[in-house]
């Protein structure tokens, strides 16, 4: 995080100036940091206001304490070092299924919306400022494109909203980046010397097939060395660093770093699952969830805190024309999202593809989508890689004055967009259907089943019943009974061993006789549940859900022996 130099001569009095110690000012602007973070945290526990919303805010006033202005948001710091994890993260626990079931929606959303939007906030912007020319002005609609998932989502999945919603804005929020910044990319080379159309072919060529087989060999080399690495935190730091083995290298060939972490993490997160240890996959699952949210806080928060130091570098531009471009940018941002996930889809309804490939959404549900494109921290990292001078050597046009429209951009998105979101979904009374909210009760109920049914295969082999067994049964028995009765809560059923806690511990001593018996049991959970997913009975989601409770089993289970 790049923090301005000092001036010669200056002194730190309270909040005042500057101090020459860059150290005390690196641990004045880390402390800032960390209260904001940490004051966002308990906001949007106490409130319910979206995280996104309440870290840029709290960014925002952090901006304008004295020393923190010379905080710089460096666009190396977000495309280098946050954005890799981040997208990993999303795509390692992403379900490619459901991705495919709604294949159209999410390829119409992360392609070609995302090109429709940069052409029209391009000509709005023509229409304001005719002299930024058409190059640099797609270069600005590439930046502020693409949404940013993570804001919208976590709402979305806080709310309960109908799976398939979350799917299609979570899924087009892995590809569209890799498309902005391609386009981008494009624009701004073009900007002082136009590129011919088989330079774009052949760049767009190298940067999503690259950006794709790259990713896939990552993916399969680093699969091919968790096989061989049986300790916990190399596990962890391995997984660490597999985003940036993609991204960067990626970057560096010219090829798109954010599709080959996707490619990356979705070979990882499919067929990777099964190569670590139990307690190494819980470890590292927890450390990722971890990792994420730390750095959403944080990106969020880093965000704001640029918003006053950017507005104040269009101060001799009238206020009057600034308000018409900012206007009609947003409007325009948010309109052609609208338009496109309203109209498209009824449009794509007529042409000769099969249903499931088609995300098939009531109108309802494309509503609360196409309200879900709060832009992020990309777009502003972004526009702040917008190069100084062009290739030609000449200034960049009116640099600024794009810097300053990404800004408004995003504050309006992120807050306008996120803080209404709740009240959408009440007022529509989106919820997801029955089947959705009993599928985590009903893989439970059938890893149970699997469970009791082992267990009399055992005691049918083993005469007399192995030690523990039948604590076992019991305990059994109870989650079974439990279960049922979150799927039929009309059902009146009375425990028979009131004494017993289906979760908790058994005091009698047989239980730590038990203990080969029931990892055996938890393994054929875990493969019960692995059946239930390939079936297409259970959502990937549910799957992993379920797997970290049996992955949290064994290691109490190992622990006591």
């Amino acid at each position: 995080m790049p923090v301005e130099r000092p001036r010669a001569g200056c002194v730190w009095r309270g909040w005042t100036g500057y101090c020459p110690l860059v150290p005390i000012q690196v641990f004045v602007v880390a402390m800032v940091l960390a209260g904001a973070v940490l004051l966002g945290r308990f906001v949007t526990g106490r409130t319910g206001i979206p995280d996104a919303a309440a870290y840029v805010l709290l960014g925002v006033v952090a901006g304008l304490f004295p020393g923190m202005a010379g905080v710089r948001l460096s666009p190396d710091l977000v495309l280098l070092l946050f954005l890799p994890p981040l997208i990993y993260y999303a795509a390692f626990f992403s379900d490619p299924r459901e991705t495919i079931h709604n294949l159209v929606a999410v390829l119409g959303q992360a392609v070609g919306l995302v090109l429709v939007t940069a052409v029209a906030v391009a000509a709005t912007l023509l229409a304001v400022f005719p002299d930024v020319g058409w190059a640099a002005a797609i270069a600005f609609g590439a930046a502020v494109a693409p949404p940013d998932p993570v804001a919208a989502g976590s709402v979305l999945q806080r709310l309960g909203a109908p799976r398939r919603l979350v799917t299609v804005l979570e899924s087009e929020g892995l590809v569209n980046d890799g498309v902005a910044l391609t386009l981008f990319a494009v624009a701004v080379a073009s900007v002082g010397a136009p590129a011919s159309a088989g330079d774009v072919l052949t760049h767009l060529a190298v940067e999503v097939g690259g950006g794709i087989g790259f990713g896939l060999l990552v993916g399969v080399l680093t699969a091919a060395l968790r096989r061989r690495i049986r300790d916990s935190t190399s596990q962890v730091l391995l997984s660490l660093i597999t985003p940036y083995l993609a991204f960067v290298p990626a970057q560096l060939v010219q090829s798109s770093g954010v599709l080959a972490t996707v490619a990356a993490a979705v070979w990882l997160g499919t067929r990777g699952r099964g190569l670590v240890e139990p307690t190494s996959r819980l470890q590292t699952e927890t450390f990722w969830r971890v990792l994420n949210t730390l750095l959403v806080a944080l990106l969020f928060v880093l965000l704001g805190i640029q918003v006053p130091a950017i507005v104040a570098v269009v101060g001799d531009y009238p206020p009057g024309l600034l308000a018409v471009a900012s206007g009609a940018v947003v409007v325009v941002a948010i309109g052609v999202r609208m338009a496109w996930v309203l109209l498209v889809p009824l449009l794509a309804g007529l042409l000769p593809v099969r249903e499931e490939l088609t995300s098939r959404m009531t109108f309802r549900e494309r509503l609360v989508l196409g309200w879900c494109g709060p832009r992020g921290a990309v777009s502003l990292a972004v526009a702040l890689s917008i190069p100084l001078v062009t290739a030609t050597g000449q200034q960049f046009p009116r640099r600024d004055l794009l810097l300053f429209l990404t800004v408004v951009v995003v504050l309006v998105t992120l807050v306008g967009q996120t803080v209404p979101l709740p009240f959408l979904l009440r007022r529509l009374k989106l919820r997801p259907d029955e089947r959705e909210q009993t599928e985590g009760a009903r893989a439970r109920r059938a890893t149970v089943d699997a469970a009791l049914r082992e267990l009399d295969d055992v005691a049918a082999r083993d005469e007399p019943d192995p030690p523990g067994a039948e604590a076992l049964r019991q305990v059994l028995e109870l989650r079974r009974d439990r279960l049922r009765d979150q799927l039929d809560p009309g059902s009146d059923r009375r425990r028979t061993t009131p004494d017993d806690d289906p979760d908790g511990d058994d005091p009698r001593p047989d239980r730590l006789d038990a203990s080969d018996l029931r990892l055996r049991l938890v393994d054929v959970e875990r493969d019960t549940l692995r059946a239930l997913h390939e079936k297409g009975e259970i959502s990937r989601p549910t799957m992993v859900a379920i797997s970290q409770e049996l992955d949290l089993d064994e290691t109490q289970l190992r622990r006591r022996r």
